[in-house]
Order: C-alpha cells, then structure tokens, then sequence
C-alpha cells in the first residue's frame, strides 16, 4: 500500500465548537466523540501514560510532539502488588487522541501492539496528519475549546454540515462531577510487607504510580471512592490521607472539600497532588478559576520564591486555586510561566499539597522527594 492510498484509508474530522475544522486521517476506532479539546507538550515519550492518567476523563488530547507511537503498547500486566504494570489505570481515559502522526510500525522490546491497535481495542478514535502546531496556537491564544472528533468508514463523506450542528449541542463536561465517573467504586487495600505506616487516598482519578510511590516507601495503602466522608476514612486508622488528582472543576467536589476541611480542623497530616491541590485551597477558604489553556506536560518549571530553587514537573490540570492565605496556609511553589499557584503548606499543621504530579513517571524525578516529605510529617 502506497503512503497516498494509505492516507485514503479513513477520513476523519475534528470539529472545532466555533466552527473551525481539521481534515485528517482517522486510527483507532471508527467513531464520534465530544469533549474538551486540550493540549500537552509532554514529549514522544508518555503517550501511553497520557492516554491512561485519568485526569484526562472527557477530554479530546492534542500531542504536540509530531511523531507517537514509537515504541508502541506493552502489556496489560500485573506488578507484586496487584497494579497494572505499565499503565496509570484500567483503560484508556481520554475521548479521543490528536497526533500529527501516528507510528505504525513500532520497535521496542516491550510492545505488543501498535498505538493504532491499543485505541481500536479501546474504542477510543484518533486523528492523524493534521496540523496540530496550528490547532496548538488556536487553544494558546483562544482558550480550550468544546469540540467533536469523528472517525469515518473507509469510502464515507464527511457532512462537514452537520457536524457543524452537532458540535453546537456538546455539553460542558466540566459541569458534570466527572470524579464520580472514575473514582473506584470500592475499597482497594495495597499492602506492602514489613509495612511502616497506612495512607489513605481519597480518589478522585488516582494514577497508579502514586500508589506505587508509597508502596515503596512501605506505605499501606487504602484506596476508598470519592464519595467517602471524614469519619469513614478515620475508621481505616490512617496515619495520613492523600486527596489524589482527578478531572473536572474542583468546585463540584463539595463531599471531598468538607473532609479536607475536617482533617485541616483535626490536624491530620494530609498530602494532596493537583486536583488535591485545589480541593485542599477551596477547604482553606481559598476561590479556584480556570486556566486559559491549562498546564499539561512533562516539562513544566515550578520556582521557590524564597531559595529560588526549580524543579522540572509533570502537569496535567486546567484549574488553579488563590486566596488561601487567610487560613494558615502559604504557597511554597508558583509556576515560572504565569505565577500561578504550584504548592501550598500550613504554617503549623502537617499539611502540604502540590499542583503538579511527584509521582514515579511520567515526567522527571525532581519532586520525589515530597512523597518522603509526607511521611515525615506523619511522624511514624
């Protein structure tokens, strides 16, 4: 098959709500979805991260690296301790997958499929040969937008028409308690041998690797749904909790806002990472907004404004909490691009959470060491 008959193979369409539409080439699954359009600049390495991070719940990704799917798609297997290996969660979390293009033959000693296999199985579809640096610039001078992504039958004819209706009744998801959706609907206990202390995990879209985090430092964990209250995390006899990301407008999150506010009261020690972050702020008092285009990818710098000293981050959010300082808490980080909050901790109560993601990969290494920081301030 020539590179031009294989560019006819199947069309698809990413719709924009303003209108505006890219023409491409469809992979994956052959279907319609819609969602909140966004971008991450993390690099060729960590789509498969990506694609599973469940912060990325409803939401159309746009790699901006040109070329994905490399290395392909390991296995769906297990570590020691029950977790899928190689994996953030259980399956593939976004709606639908933008590259510029899509590897199909990839080389890496792991894979077992391509990229374009893994989203087919998945049901998720996925828009190859457009030009995604031009779709970027949209969102970083517009804003994220609402918007539709359609994978066509080889032969089919787009109706550019009535997809530009269509896209006019998309709904917003970050209106909806989107945590709910992805939250573990029971229990989950995580326990390592010789075991020093327990952690519970309010998930609001836990990626696997935190759990990974504090089973290596011989950390039990339980990991209990969204909805759970204050007194039925104190019943598990925690030495900490850790209020985990997730996706969505944290101030839908009322239930997990009012136990941050208990454990703040009870002083608890707590630890919260990027939608934990803001859940944390909102409990202190604090007021959350949204971010123009967000903060997504592997290489975002954060400052100390009092030592000055960076780290290099992964982040994966759209929304960014203020007006906290009333309360006790301080900001200890920002981010070097537009100031905007990365880390808050309590002045005198074992309390700290972070706006990016310290957890193992993907990413660099920088912030680790915040995992130690909250077991330190659990006093074990």
């Amino acid at each position: 098959m020539s590179e031009m008959e294989y560019k006819k193979e199947r069309p698809a369409i990413l719709m924009l709500q303003d209108g505006r539409y890219f023409q491409g080439i469809g992979f994956g699954a052959t279907k319609q979805v819609s969602g909140e359009i966004v971008f991450t600049t993390i690099t060729g390495a960590g789509y498969i991260e990506t694609l599973t991070d469940p912060s990325y719940h409803e939401q159309i990704v746009i790699m901006t690296h040109p070329l994905v799917g490399n290395y392909g798609v390991p296995p769906w297997e297990k570590d020691e301790d029950g977790l899928i290996k190689y994996f953030e969660s259980e399956s593939i979390t976004v709606k639908g997958f933008i590259v510029n293009e899509c590897c199909k033959n990839p080389s890496h000693y792991e894979s077992v499929k391509s990229l374009n296999e893994f989203l087919f199985e998945e049901g998720v579809p996925g828009i190859e040969w457009i030009d995604t640096r031009a779709l970027t610039k949209i969102l970083r001078s517009e804003g994220v937008q609402l918007g539709l992504l359609k994978v066509y039958n080889q032969g089919e004819e787009p109706d550019i028409d009535e997809l530009k209706k269509e896209v006019q009744m998309i709904d917003d998801p970050n209106k909806k308690n989107l945590a709910q959706e992805v939250s573990v609907k029971e229990i989950r206990k995580y326990l390592p041998s010789n075991s020093i202390g327990r952690v519970v995990i309010l998930d609001l879209g836990i990626k696997y690797n935190t759990i990974r985090s504090l089973l290596l430092r011989k950390i039990e964990v339980y990991v209990v749904p969204y909805h759970y209250s204050y007194k039925e995390i104190m019943n598990l006899e925690p030495d900490g909790v850790l209020i985990s990301n997730g996706p969505g407008d944290p101030s839908k999150y009322t239930k997990p806002i009012d136990v941050a506010k208990e454990l703040i009261k009870n002083n608890i020690p707590m630890m919260g990472i990027c939608l934990g972050n803001q859940v944390i702020g909102l409990a202190a008092g604090g007021e959350s907004y949204k971010l123009k285009y967000g903060h997504r990818g592997g290489n975002k710098t954060v400052i100390d404004p009092n030592t000055k000293k960076c780290y290099i981050t992964s982040q994966n959010h759209g929304y960014c909490v203020e007006n906290f300082e009333e309360s006790g808490f301080i900001e200890t980080l920002v981010n070097i691009d537009d100031g905007s909050n990365e880390a808050i901790e309590h002045e005198t109560k074992p309390i700290l959470a972070v706006q990016f993601h310290p957890e193992a990969s993907p990413g660099p290494l920088d912030s680790l060491y915040l995992f130690d920081k909250f077991i330190e301030l659990m006093e074990l």
